[in-house]
């Protein structure tokens, strides 16, 4: 997609490294990291520097290439475990490990490592762009009024995005998609990373607190939600962002269309239900605190609860399939019964 006019991707193998956009620093600043220490990768899905279920499982299988060229002997001891522990909930994560883990064993050269984690993370941007032609044609509908929530943009998706691919084909097709950006508390993922997006694309939009979703659908000016997932379970649960969960019940309340759009590396047909998927719990002081620039352009950090409060920060939240409308991937509409 494009920053400035220009292309680029959420993660890539560049030179002798792995190269990612910094995520924590937008909407504020641009900046493209780049280390040749698998453990530097490790750490950037770990600490949020990239995020988003189809970006971190190519983050993970760039890391694991790297991780093999640098230290082939740790490799099944050390690495494969090390990536695996950086977040729980994601499954592209493991899918991405498995992957890797699956060419190791069969004796792959260093460049096929590499080979193998690039054609992942192309595999990935080519399913969110068909994914998108799907979801387009759902979306092509009255006034296209489209409320998002966290970002499903291609930030998280290396490419494209999820639900955010179908609002580009519009886009690109002519049409002029108007959305709804949840802002998705409490980091902000909607405000600093999907609102920028759009901007860059040049699709208008509007920054909106989580809570006034429901009364927009309420005034009748939404006419379709569409959100990402970080895991289905094989009845078409879907784990997803802190927040899903609300929305799809005032969705329903207000018979508005629910579609969850995700490649097929999403789904985990292990998982028999949304209760067997681990939901994670995350540091207190990501809603205790915040940071934002002031005037000068300075980065600050702030307490914004008062002190000696805590918090609870589970990240996601399950939303059971009677509730979403379509489950939308590359290959169309997913049906749990099938």
């Amino acid at each position: 997609m494009r920053i400035g006019g220009k292309l680029f991707r959420a993660v890539n193998w560049h030179a002798d490294g792995v190269q990612w956009i910094e995520q924590r620093l937008l909407p504020h600043h641009f900046e493209q990291k780049m280390s040749d220490n698998p453990e530097d990768i490790a750490v950037a899905i770990e600490t949020m520097q990239v995020r988003g279920a189809p970006t971190i499982g190519a983050t993970a299988a760039f890391g694991l290439a790297l991780a093999y060229k640098k230290d082939i002997k740790r490799f099944v001891s050390h690495w494969l475990p090390r990536f695996r522990a950086t977040r729980p909930t994601a499954v592209n994560l493991f899918h991405a490990c498995d992957a890797m883990e699956l060419q190791a064993k069969e004796g792959a050269s260093g460049k096929m490592m590499l080979d193998a984690a690039q054609a992942y993370a192309d595999a990935e941007a080519a399913a969110n762009e068909r994914m998108g032609v799907h979801l387009a044609e759902r979306l092509a509908v009255g006034e296209r009024r489209i409320l998002t929530h966290c970002n499903a943009g291609w930030l998280a998706a290396v490419d494209w995005g999820t639900a955010t691919s179908g609002i580009y084909q519009l886009a690109r097709a002519g049409e002029s998609p108007f959305v709804w950006v949840d802002e998705t508390r409490p980091r902000l993922q909607g405000a600093r990373l999907t609102a920028w997006e759009l901007g860059q694309e040049g699709i208008d939009h509007r920054i909106q607190a989580d809570n006034a979703a429901a009364w927009m659908m309420a005034q009748g000016k939404v006419d379709a939600i569409v959100t990402g997932a970080d895991r289905i379970a094989a009845n078409g649960d879907i784990a997803n962002k802190i927040g899903t969960y609300m929305l799809s019940l005032a969705a329903r309340e207000h018979e508005i269309p629910f579609y969850v759009a995700a490649p097929t590396s999403t789904f985990d047909m292990q998982c028999s239900t949304g209760a067997d998927i681990p939901v994670e719990e995350r540091d207190a002081d990501e809603v205790l605190m915040m940071d934002g620039v002031d005037s000068a352009g300075e980065t600050h950090r702030i307490r914004i609860a008062a002190s000696g409060s805590k918090a609870n920060n589970p990240a996601f939240d399950v939303t059971p399939y009677a509730n979403v409308t379509a489950i939308i991937s590359e290959q169309g509409e997913w049906k749990a019964e099938a």
